[in-house]
């Protein structure tokens, strides 16, 4: 396995088989340090079989003449909310975009109908 680390942050890190002496040609054109680690187990299974429930959404506030707004991805939300709860629990609390403290108005989700998810 590779550990690739640019200015003290992991940046990618890469299972591939190969000698010592191609992985001396991939650290060579690798940006950073490249560390070489050993594969001491592969496979298992999850200690929960939980779904990923991820969910992109659009908040901001709607101008007479323009729209301020910022898309927001949260990774992971109970599996039991709703989209009608994440949308009350951000309107009206967050700010429209990250360079104001004015509060959005809206919470849309990305790829969503007009009528709701």
């Amino acid at each position: 396995m590779i550990k690739q680390i640019v200015n003290g942050s992991v940046k990618r890190t890469v299972n591939a088989n190969m000698s010592n002496a191609d992985f001396i040609v991939v650290a060579g054109v690798l940006a950073g340090k490249a560390e070489e680690w050993t594969m001491s187990s592969e496979g298992g299974t999850t200690a929960n079989g939980v779904k990923i429930n991820s969910l992109k959404v659009a908040v901001g506030k709607k101008g007479l003449t323009s729209r301020r707004s910022v898309g927001i991805i949260f990774p992971h939300i109970k599996n039991t909310r709703t989209f009608s709860e994440v949308q009350a629990a951000v309107v009206g609390s967050w700010d429209e975009d990250f360079a104001s403290s004015v509060k959005c108005e809206y919470c849309n989700a990305f790829g969503a109908s007009s009528k709701g998810i």
